[in-house]
């Protein structure tokens, strides 16, 4: 995912300041120096303030005093821009109310009014990361440890704070704390991308399989029963029709009637009883049992509406969805078609006005190109928009399918409840009138005969059990578990690796050693040649956390830009790693100890970065030291020096002195 901040901004209280903005290198390692209580470690808790945190951790001094509200501007693929606010939360934990603007050649504004909260701001970053819905866990529950993939898990991956990035235990930003821990462990397989958010669905979609076959099965035992049931009973319901004067064309039954001759002549049972000249009933001979089978009749009937109209919506998401999905790959083949045209536009950009093929002087070459360049980037922002409208048609129809189950459920109990009214008892049979009886009775039968052909729809829900079978072992095919282990097996491979040649320009301690990543524990183990092992936080020394640290956190990140679209941030910030060497004294001038050797060897890691990476990776490093830790890499700029020193005295900090006035 193309995700960089272009800049961080403050607007203030006093509508008479201007707005501070800080811009940033897209492509380079960005250093911000200078002394202590400047505000430069406040610049990680700003973006992550405003990328949705619960807790503003924006120190309260002049920062939030002055300050109403915190921005960032950030760039995304093909050009688009978003701007994300939040305000400055006063005196409670944190705000709220949020600010969101989208699109391209955006300008940060002046004055802000919020337009959004955070869950929208939060919901918006899922989507734009293409993070599905659908839990990470093997239970029904979707909170907690096994709740779906978020934007904020991500986090951990983009900042090391100082007391993260030289720490012993603790390798990622946030994983001090046991929940955030917890749930990042169980990502881990989503992270390494060894599953996506179809494997997700289809784990979602074998859990409702699974639900329905227990269900289809169950009723399936119930229906045979009740037919098994009703075959002794037949002999008994005929006699008893015929002592009440019905079938009356029909001789008693002979040893020699199937089951078959019995349903023929008792269905006649309802017709005859409805063609019976009656006298009306009483009102008060209706009694309760009656009352509430009415009710039932109605609730059923209601029900039925509500799952004929949910089955209707969901089959016109179905359609959505196959109509989304079929322009989409309409819309990939055309880009297919238009890639060469950035091949052809640095080529004409080379010969300026001439054409490169019949080397003649004209623009019509150029022009044309610039066509199909616009084309194909409105073909992929239509891409963009199609997989977000495909996340929530798709989620829209997982909830529906649940809603249906639900819908079915309670329709099933309306019905067994009228069955087991309807059936009543013997007493209650002496206690009512002939008439009423006789009612009661044909009610009986057609209950009973209606299970009778419900079973004759078994060939019909065993049809059903084996389409859910094989569409349950499809599944089973594309969620191999030993596909699975290989991809998580072959990242971790990829990523150790680039540990490895990080740490050994650090030249860090264990570095030619086997380096392995333990998901499990969210740390690193060493094996040595005699085979002992030994976890990261037993080699000690914090230049070794820190070399390590950055080793991994670099690594990760070329992990991600290798991968197609990867929901993790293309920027990391990395405050003061400097610390374990210099601890309690401004190091901006030392320039010839042994530890600013050591030093150099953290700018010439980042910088190497940069190069692997291809410019794809934006650092942004919060440090004491001066331009001699970094002289010489061509990918690392000082961005900001803030130093009492500076010429421009607004901007010798984060806070501007003209907001001090």
């Amino acid at each position: 995912m193309e995700f960089r901040i272009k800049s961080i901004f403050l607007i203030p209280k006093d509508k008479h300041k201007e707005t501070r903005i800080i811009e940033f290198d897209l492509h380079k390692v960005n250093v911000i120096t200078g002394g202590s209580e400047k505000g430069k470690s406040a610049l990680i808790a700003i973006v992550d303030y405003c990328l949705g945190s619960g807790k503003c951790r924006i120190p309260t001094g002049k920062i939030r005093i002055y300050t109403e509200w915190f921005g960032i501007h950030l760039i995304l693929s093909n050009e688009q821009e978003i701007i994300i606010a939040r305000k400055e939360p006063g005196d409670h934990i944190s705000s709220g109310d949020m600010f969101l603007r989208e699109g391209n050649d955006l300008t940060v504004p002046s004055t802000i009014n919020s337009n959004c909260n955070v869950n929208e701001v939060k919901k918006r970053l899922n989507n734009i990361a293409g993070l599905t819905d659908v839990s990470v866990g093997e239970s029904d529950s979707k909170s907690g440890f096994d709740s779906h993939p978020s934007f904020r898990d991500f986090t951990s991956f983009i900042f090391q704070p100082q007391y993260i990035i030289a720490n012993q235990v603790s390798l990622f930003y946030r994983t001090d704390s046991m929940a955030h821990r917890q749930k990042l462990i169980n990502l881990f397989s989503y992270i390494l991308q060894a599953v996506d958010n179809q494997y997700l669905e289809y784990k979602e979609e074998s859990k409702l399989i699974d639900r329905e076959l227990q269900d289809l099965t169950k009723e399936l035992e119930k229906q045979q029963r009740g037919f098994n049931k009703l075959i002794g009973q037949l002999r008994g319901f005929y006699l008893q029709a015929k002592e009440f004067g019905l079938l009356k064309k029909y001789s008693y039954p002979e040893d020699d009637w199937k089951t078959e001759d019995f349903i023929i002549k008792l269905k006649r049972v309802p017709e005859e009883v409805n063609d019976m000249n009656l006298f009306q009933m009483p009102l008060d001979a209706v009694t309760k049992t009656s009352n509430r089978i009415s009710e039932l009749t109605t609730l059923e009937l209601n029900t039925a509406h509500e799952l004929q109209n949910l089955k209707h919506r969901q089959e016109l998401l179905k359609k959505l969805i196959d109509s989304n999905t079929g322009y989409r790959d309409d819309l990939l083949h055309q880009h297919a078609r238009l890639k060469t045209s950035s091949w052809f536009n640095q080529l004409i950009a080379k010969h300026e006005e001439q054409c490169p093929f019949c080397l003649s002087i004209n623009n019509n070459g150029k022009k044309y190109i610039e066509t199909l360049i616009k084309a194909n980037n409105q073909i992929i922002s239509k891409g963009v928009q199609l997989n977000d409208n495909g996340a929530v048609l798709r989620s829209e129809h997982r909830k529906l399918i649940s809603g249906v189950q639900i819908v079915i459920k309670k329709l099933n109990e309306v019905r067994q409840e009228l069955d087991v009214l309807k059936k009543g008892s013997n007493d209650e049979s002496q206690q009512l009138n002939t008439v009423n009886s006789i009612y009661r009775f044909a009610g009986k039968i057609e209950t009973e005969l209606s299970s009778y052909d419900r079973s004759t729809d078994d060939q019909i829900m065993l049809s059903k059990i084996k389409a859910l079978e094989e569409r349950k072992q499809f599944i089973s095919d594309q969620i191999n578990q030993d596909v699975v282990f290989n991809k998580v097996k072959r990242a971790k491979k990829k990523i150790t690796d680039a540990i490895s040649f990080y740490a050994e320009i650090f030249k860090a301690e264990n570095y030619q050693e086997i380096i392995q990543f333990n998901e499990k524990d969210l740390t690193l183990t060493f094996i040595s040649e005699t085979g002992r092992t030994d976890a990261l936080y037993e080699i000690g020394s914090g230049s070794n956390f820190m070399a390590y640290h950055i080793a991994t956190i670099l690594a990760f990140h070329e992990f991600f830009l290798s991968c197609k679209n990867h929901p993790t941030p293309n920027f990391i910030f990395l405050d003061q790693p400097t610390q374990v060497y210099f601890p309690e004294t401004d190091q901006e001038s030392i320039n010839k100890s042994e530890d600013s050797i050591r030093v150099g060897r953290i700018f010439e890691a980042l910088n190497s970065a940069i190069k692997r990476t291809k410019g794809g990776l934006q650092i942004i490093v919060l440090e004491h030291v001066g331009d001699y830790a970094w002289t010489g890499y061509e990918h690392v700029v000082r961005l900001k020096r803030w130093r009492e020193d500076e010429s421009d005295t607004n901007d010798r900090a984060l806070i501007p002195e003209s907001w001090l006035d």
